[in-house]
């Protein structure tokens, strides 16, 4: 499947949301400084990503259904796609747990979380978060239990496929609002975020169906960007999937559905195709910074700013690298199990 230009570049803003969210909450805790950008909501790039999830896997989906072994070749196919670079960073997390606990922030050795990390089944870690123990990993979570819905519903007759995924995504966000179970598993799996797959789902069958107007999709992205700025610092109390996931999804479906684009700058694809890489890697790149740099920074706004710059930058140049190196080797060698 082609790579939409679009897509890619919003892959690299998503990304680029997330790192610098997580520098900016690193740099006031260490440096005591309060940055005036702090306060928007830069991770939300999560629900850019969960959007975009939706779209490309409905996307591949229609292309193999009602091809033999269809659910099984799906499956299949994300896992080679998802699993070994996370596998690869669970693991180095791992090693660090084991080797200098003390390097690591805020994650202790739990057997019991190490295996579910693996497995990517919710685990409730002893601060009561539900994270794996690459806490980003908690994203990885919802991916890989989307993929299980999408991969059952491509058994279904294809009238029938598209309607079932998005009855169960948008029941089990009902049994979340309404009933909030209190069970580990449940309260994750029926959280109402996963509603953001819902809405790459539809954008991807609105795009098949031909509901597109190719105009508009400035207007439209502005009005996704504003929003998610707006509902998320000036509005209380609203659920995630409205006041994050709604904007996102007009963010993802400006490109694909009002705009013609056909061409992105070369630094956007790069960074789309490095994201996941980014995603994964950053947080080991920030930690090393925090500890190789706070004995030299003083506690001061110029440096918290420099730290703050040195890292984004050094994460992104290591995501790069870590998707010619890592990744994409990994991607070929996948091919020839596929």
């Amino acid at each position: 499947m082609s790579r939409h230009p679009g897509i890619q570049v919003l892959r690299a803003l998503a990304a680029i949301m997330v790192l610098v969210g997580h520098v900016l909450a690193e740099a006031e805790h260490y440096f005591d400084q309060s940055f005036a950008l702090s306060g928007l909501p830069w991770t939300r790039g999560v629900d850019i990503f969960f959007v975009i999830s939706g779209f490309i896997i409905t996307l591949s989906a229609s292309r193999i259904w009602g091809t033999r072994h269809a659910s099984l070749r799906f499956i299949w196919h994300r896992i080679l796609r998802v699993v070994p670079l996370y596998y690869l960073f669970t693991t180095l997390m791992l090693a660090a747990l084991v080797f200098v606990p003390g390097g690591v922030k805020d994650t202790v050795l739990d057997p019991a979380q190490v295996i579910s990390s693996y497995l990517f089944v919710p685990y409730e870690r002893y601060d009561g978060r539900i994270a794996p123990i690459l806490s980003l990993g908690w994203t990885l979570n919802y991916e890989m239990f989307f993929y299980g819905i999408m991969a059952l519903a491509l058994a279904l007759p294809r009238g029938a496929a598209f309607v079932a995924a998005l009855g169960v995504l948008s029941g089990l966000s009902v049994i979340g609002l309404i009933i909030r179970p209190d069970q580990t598993m449940l309260a994750f799996w029926t959280n109402p975020i996963i509603l953001t797959f819902v809405f790459g789902i539809l954008i991807a069958r609105a795009q098949i169906a031909g509901l597109t107007r190719k105009k508009g999709g400035v207007v439209v992205f502005a009005i996704g960007l504003g929003g998610l700025v707006v509902l998320n610092t000036m509005v209380s109390g609203l659920p995630r999937f409205i006041s994050s996931g709604i904007p996102a999804a007009f963010i993802v479906a400006a490109p694909v559905l009002f705009s013609e684009q056909t061409w992105a700058p070369r630094i956007g694809i790069v960074l789309g195709d490095a994201s996941y890489a980014l995603y994964l890697s950053h947080r080991f790149v920030l930690r090393a910074a925090t500890l190789i740099l706070l004995p030299f920074l003083p506690a001061s706004p110029l440096a918290a700013l420099l730290f703050t710059v040195l890292v984004c930058g050094a994460a992104i140049l290591a995501s790069v690298c870590v998707y010619y190196r890592i990744e994409k080797p990994m991607l070929r060698w996948a091919e020839q199990w596929r």
